[in-house]
């Protein structure tokens, strides 16, 4: 009875520790607060409890020490079936999973003891393969996933020194006879070298090429500091000829092929429902490095959706989630495949993401979410994130000019047409049309059959949607277009370069070359050392600047303002801009015929606004709408009115000084992109500067009066 008495109170007291979950994408035990408690045999266990979810990263990080580099791995596993009936004691336990060092628990070194288990084991003649990777090193732990608390994992962690069992260091820097061996090092490569090699593989570098720059990189560095440095030619090729030998074809029937590349891919799905009679199929897909740069770049920042790729090749079209990085280009950071969108299970599939983030990082906040379509659902946007939704009018601008350049022959009658479509979208963001003024449109240019056709069989169904959504929503600005159009350009390059279309009616192709090549070539955009294999680069590779940062290149001495258009020399060439200063503007250079935004376009507006040639951007002008729509409803407290104003002006501060700084720079015409900045009617804000509180109180007055009448 005594012995029952202590073991209850033993998980009383196991159930009570709190549940630690790091801020950082990996941690390890040092990051952790251990609590002793009384364990097996009167022994004295350390524990602590961690999200189930957070395992890898505790494994990885505990892998990663820098005294003593290494890798875990699982020696022995239990699992107890979902369905299998069970009691509900205290103590049950739904998975047991035993991690130890991969230096041991054999030691194959001479004298040392291997265990009955292996004692089928006879030592080679050469150390070939792996050399002095077991040498009885004792480290390991113990993760136990409890009935009462599935969603936690218990960690025991009692031998937690890399020794073996005479107590001496058997690996790592400690070990001095490990000097000159690969037991100095980890047993294996990093996660990044692996992505680097395969990532390289996949999009079409050699092994031969690989190897090559990687022996001269260390020899750069002077001979051999880590794992990595150990990259083995035999490595690669195996890495290579597993690739080549690869199909995405599991089974001829695709949907069962799919679900195959489900079951074996479970760390790249966040989120997977089959097709029922009330759903459709829905697949989620977002590897470690997605989720990664989906943290990084979208906390206190923003995150973009791409609903409609692939809608007129593929089987199912991708709906892209994009965050942008550094330099302002998309990074994809998810992708989810289905053949409809409904309200209901845009829902389930966006917790299921969140839910994801937030079990990586806690304080994980998104600033603002950018749709591209009027019908996308706002209010389970909001109630997910609880972040603001502005959208982006990037896709139907790319489709009304991309045809009216293919359908519309004379240029003047392009301008024109141009030049209404711009002014009717400027009076509907600001609340002054309907759908009036598209119909008075249709009949001004009837004459223009093709154009005409082409617009009211195709977009006049859908401009009521369009037409509340620009009235009810705050309006991205010309550097979201830009990125999402250099995306979009991307993707397509990337993907629909079959000489096969057949497979593009198959999902299972879809999915596969999505989470294999399509990854590899956005992996290696943001790889700091691509340029080593520039030699080597296909047309998939296609990578630069975006137009925005194009445009802050060129000098405004060599833009030319006449009455009706503008001249750019860019790159000892001129480029005409007709109807400067509007997004609708045309421009002759290739870029500008498919349809995007090209820097000319984008310079001239840059210049036309800053002279204050025109109006101010749509987005100044809702600014300022919100602002004034704020003071007029007073609310019951007049401190939070004051509170909103000090934010209002902390913000026009910012904004005044970046106008300032990016003055000084166009003088001294300065040739580093990083350093370019933006004027106020042009640039993107930064959302994480508009959640800073405002240094110190203003005058109201004097508050309104600087942002309105200045």
């Amino acid at each position: 009875m005594k012995k029952h008495v202590c073991f209850m109170a033993r998980w009383d007291e196991i159930l009570s520790l709190p549940v630690q979950n790091p801020p950082t994408l990996e941690f390890s035990s040092a990051d952790i607060v251990w609590s002793k408690v009384e364990g097996w045999r009167d022994n004295i266990d350390r524990v602590a409890l961690i999200p189930f979810a957070r395992v890898d990263d505790f494994v990885r990080g505990e892998s990663n020490n820098k005294n003593c580099p290494t890798r875990f791995h699982v020696e022995a596993r239990r699992r107890r079936s979902p369905t299998a009936p069970y009691k509900p004691k205290v103590d049950g336990i739904l998975e047991y999973i035993l991690y130890w060092c991969s230096f041991g628990p054999d030691d194959h070194r001479k004298g040392g003891v291997v265990r009955p288990s292996r004692s089928t084991y006879v030592p080679k003649k050469k150390n070939a393969g792996r050399p002095n990777t077991k040498r009885g090193c004792t480290c390991h732990f113990i993760v136990k996933r409890l009935i009462a608390e599935p969603s936690v994992a218990l960690i025991i962690y009692n031998e937690d020194k890399h020794i073996d069992k005479k107590g001496m260091p058997c690996h790592g820097p400690q070990d001095k006879k490990a000097a000159g061996t690969c037991a100095l090092f980890a047993p294996y490569i990093s996660e990044d070298l692996r992505l680097r090699v395969l990532s390289l593989l996949y999009v079409g570098v050699s092994v031969e090429t690989i190897m090559q720059r990687h022996n001269e990189s260390v020899e750069r560095q002077g001979g051999p500091s880590n794992r990595d440095d150990l990259l083995t030619h035999r490595y690669v090729r195996r890495q290579e000829r597993s690739i080549r030998r690869s199909t995405y074809e599991s089974d001829p029937d695709d949907a069962v092929s799919v679900n195959m590349w489900v079951e074996n891919h479970q760390s790249n799905v966040f989120f997977h429902e089959d097709f029922s009679d009330s759903d459709p199929f829905t697949l989620g897909i977002q590897t470690e490095w997605q989720l990664q740069q989906m943290i990084r770049f979208g906390n206190c920042s923003l995150l973009v959706s791409d609903s409609r790729f692939g809608t007129n090749k593929l089987k199912y079209p991708i709906h892209s989630l994009l965050v942008f990085n550094s330099d302002n280009k998309a990074i994809p950071v998810a992708w989810i495949i289905s053949p409809r969108f409904t309200s209901y299970n845009a829902y389930k599939w966006m917790r299921a993401l969140y839910n994801r983030v937030q079990t990586k990082d806690p304080t994980w906040k998104l600033a603002g979410f950018i749709v591209d379509d009027p019908l996308a659902d706002v209010h389970a946007i909001r109630d997910v994130f609880q972040c603001s939704v502005l959208i982006c009018f990037w896709r139907i601008r790319h489709g009304w000019h991309k045809n009216l350049m293919k359908k519309c022959l004379e240029n003047d009658m392009r301008v024109e047409i141009s030049r209404r479509i711009g002014q009717i979208v400027d009076n509907i963001c600001q609340g002054q049309g309907d759908m009036g003024l598209f119909d008075n449109f249709l009949e001004d240019f009837v004459d223009e059959s093709d154009f005409m056709d082409y617009f009211k069989a195709t977009w006049y169904p859908r401009l009521g949607n369009w037409i509340v959504a620009l009235q009810t929503l705050p309006l991205a600005g010309q550097e979201t277009c830009a990125a999402m159009e250099f995306y979009h350009n991307q993707l397509k390059v990337r993907l629909l370069n079959e000489k096969n279309p057949d497979v593009y009616q198959r999902t299972d192709w879809l999915v596969d070359k999505l989470g294999t090549k399509v990854h590899s070539y956005f992996w290696l955009d943001e790889y700091s050392g691509k340029d080593d294999f520039a030699r080597y680069k296909k047309e998939e590779w296609v990578s630069g600047l975006t137009s925005w940062r194009k445009a802050l290149k060129i000098s405004d001495t060599d833009v030319v303002m006449e009455s009706a258009s503008a001249k750019v020399i860019d790159q000892g060439r001129a480029y005409v801009v007709w109807n400067p200063g509007s997004q609708f503007g045309i421009c002759e250079c290739n870029w500008a015929e498919t349809g995007n935004l090209c820097e000319h376009m984008l310079k001239v507006i840059s210049i036309w606004r800053r002279k204050k040639l025109g109006f101010p951007s749509m987005r100044l002008l809702q600014y300022q709408k919100a602002l004034m729509s704020m003071l007029e409803r007073t609310p019951h407290d007049c401190l939070i009115r004051d509170q909103a104003v000090c934010l209002a002006v902390f913000v026009e501060k910012q904004l005044n000084e970046v106008i300032n700084c990016d003055e000084e720079m166009v003088n001294e015409r300065s040739e580093e992109v990083s350093n370019d900045v933006v004027s106020c009617g042009e640039m993107e804000v930064e959302p994480s500067s508009i959640c800073i509180s405002p240094p110190g109180l203003h005058s109201v007055d004097e508050a309104v009066s600087s942002i309105f009448y200045t």
